[in-house]
């Protein structure tokens, strides 16, 4: 009985194909990851602008009490000074090691 093997031109092709299906899902991979990052960075940059606006809105009622207005006068006409919030101090999420959790097909 004899064994037939595929051409080393035929058997380069295939390897081709199953690696650009891999690659593929690597590319999607780093863009969804990408697009991770752009969002994250988008909210703490919101965030910041969101605590400095309170900030000065606070310092500016703080002013105009200061400057004769009570609170209740400021609160009458609509004007109410932001609540202060309390700083969460949150450790940034653990980076991802992926040299040292080879994937199955590749740990021979």
């Amino acid at each position: 009985m004899t064994v037939t093997t595929p051409g080393k031109a035929a058997a380069a092709k295939a390897t081709k194909a199953l690696l650009a299906d891999r690659i593929a899902l690597v590319e999607t991979l780093g863009a969804a990851l990408d697009t991770q990052r752009q969002a994250l960075d988008a909210v703490t940059t919101a965030r910041t602008a969101a605590e400095d606006a309170a900030t000065k809105a606070r310092e500016a009622f703080d002013a105009a009490t200061a400057g004769g207005w009570t609170t209740a006068q400021l609160n009458n006409a609509g004007l109410t000074a932001p609540k202060r919030t309390r700083v969460r101090k949150t450790a940034p999420p653990p980076a991802q090691d992926t040299a040292a959790h080879p994937s199955a097909p590749d740990a021979a």
